[in-house]
């Protein structure tokens, strides 16, 4: 007759009868990822405060998420690195769902993690999953961690916290070593290798790459983490430091860091060599060998690049600033995009309403000979990406100069910091012109395009016959000589080379062979 008072309270999640859960995962809208990921979200978010439901049953419903999550993120990944015909608006929404996703879903195995620990008698029957949780807690984080990194911001001090407290559960249980992390060929890991996944990562300055590069340099951690070290103590190749019960991001080792218990130190070891070596393997074969697996194809350049990038970033001694920067109170105002810059410089700014052209004003926070750093206040620069084309001058100033958005990181209160690498502190609009087949200029100026010209390094460019000019993207050709009209005075143009591409423009150097007063 009492035998009511032993019955277990029922389980109040969604997903909690496992039948109930095949049917709802089935029924996600394979056409809308977002939507499908958004709803998984849910799912792991309510678990929190689910009530009645067993550790075993708890870790089979996060790992039927898991699984049912994978072709929505790679599908939502897949259109947000390489399609290029999203908005702004869409970028922001695809960032924010699959950026929370992560997040719950490395908040979801921690918190399995944290019941066995809290001592649920449920949860003897997670034990021997232990290694496996913890390992997928750590990449749930690091995917997360990319993908704040896709938006040049980083993770927060209390997600820090939460990484180290996951590792420091695993090294206390024993569970560090090898373990099945997921079924599959590439399945196996160990928690201590998907930590420094997450470290090296964090310490590679990915704040001047392009988004395709942090893509590139998170699955070069990947490929590359088994050569990866880890100490209690400072020692060879270990030259950065994480704090397994502090909020700080991992950093750089410095001699105030005082030696204390939670402490871990660690770094590239001989992965540092190895991507050196790599790097030679592409500059010899000019191909990415097939052995590497960085999720995509991807030029053999921008692979390059990131390597270089790398090999700064891990070496023992940071990169050295080119020039001293001072500190300033200045404020500029911004264009971007060639259109934009282009009418700054032709002096249409003192026509048009400021709005027209999408100008923006920032402050200086420092400056050297070579650029700026600059503050871009809540709200401003939703444009801004790496390699962006900006028209810069002094709030109070004439002159527009041309430079190129080369760092980005987030700043406090919905600030973002911005490092520009100046061209040039002046520039000149010139006209360029198709040439006929007799080798002179097209006679009809609309006929061609603006482009802006560059002042050289060295004193009177045009006298030693090489110019650099910032083009309309796509206007630059090996094969392609152009006719330059400024000041009244035609040029003719032959192609050098081409010194960067950017979203909408080309920077390329051209000699001139001839030139005729007009």
């Amino acid at each position: 007759m009492l035998g009511w008072l032993k019955k277990e309270p029922e389980a109040d999640h969604a997903l909690a009868d496992p039948k109930a859960a095949r049917a709802l995962l089935a029924a996600l809208p394979a056409q809308n990822p977002s939507v499908a990921l958004e709803t998984l979200s849910t799912h792991l978010d309510s678990l929190r405060e689910a009530t009645g439901l067993k550790a075993q049953r708890q870790f089979e419903i996060v790992d039927e998420i898991d699984a049912a999550a994978k072709p929505f993120q790679r599908k939502l990944t897949q259109d947000y690195l390489h399609f290029a015909g999203l908005s702004p608006a869409q970028e922001t929404r695809i960032s924010h769902v699959v950026t929370t996703f992560w997040l719950r879903l490395a908040t979801a195995y921690r918190l399995l993690l944290e019941l066995h620990e809290a001592g649920d008698p449920s949860a003897t029957a997670i034990r021997a999953q232990l290694g496996p949780i913890a390992a997928r807690a750590i990449r749930a984080f690091n995917l997360h961690l990319k993908w704040r990194l896709y938006r040049y911001a980083t993770a927060e001090p209390r997600q820090w916290q939460d990484l180290g407290r996951i590792y420091a559960i695993a090294e206390a249980r024993a569970v560090t070593g090898k373990c099945v992390v997921y079924p599959g060929t590439w399945g196996e890991s160990t928690v201590e290798r998907e930590l420094l996944k997450v470290l090296m990562l964090s310490i590679s300055s990915t704040d001047s790459l392009a988004r395709a590069q942090v893509e590139i340099v998170e699955r070069v951690c990947a490929q590359f983490s088994e050569f990866f070290v880890i100490r209690r103590q400072p020692a060879t190749g270990c030259h950065f430091f994480f704090d397994l019960d502090g909020e700080q991001a991992p950093a750089r080792l410095a001699d105030r860091v005082a030696l204390e218990p939670p402490l871990r130190f660690f770094g590239p070891g001989q992965a540092a060599a190895r991507i050196e070596q790599l790097a030679a393997e592409i500059r010899a074969a000019g191909a990415v060998p097939s052995t590497v697996n960085l999720g995509g194809d991807y030029p053999p350049s921008d692979v390059l690049a990131a390597l270089a990038h790398l090999s700064r970033y891990w070496a023992p001694q940071p990169p050295a600033r080119k020039e001293a920067r001072k500190a300033s109170e200045e404020r500029i105002e911004v264009v971007h995009g060639l259109p934009d810059v282009v009418a700054a410089v032709s002096g249409v700014l003192s026509e048009l309403d400021f709005d027209d052209l999408r100008a923006e004003t920032w402050g200086v926070q420092n400056e050297s000979a070579g650029g700026f750093g600059a503050i871009v206040p809540p709200g401003g620069g939703d444009w801004l990406s790496i390699g962006e084309l900006l028209g810069v001058k002094y709030a109070d100033g004439a002159a527009w100069g041309v430079g190129i958005a080369r760092r980005l990181s987030e700043g406090p209160r919905g600030t973002r910091y911005v490092g520009i690498e100046m061209f040039t502190r002046g520039v000149s609009r010139v006209r360029l012109l198709p040439l006929l087949a007799d080798g002179t200029p097209h006679p009809d100026p609309e006929a061609g395009d603006d482009a802006l010209l560059l002042p050289s390094d060295v004193e009177n460019s045009l006298g030693r016959m090489e110019v650099r000019l910032v083009l309309r993207l796509g206007t630059f050709s090996p094969q392609k000589s152009l006719g330059m009209q400024m000041f009244s005075t035609d040029y003719l143009l032959v192609p050098l080379k081409m010194l960067e591409a950017g979203t909408d423009f080309d920077i390329a150097s051209y000699r001139v062979l001839q030139r005729s007063d007009g």
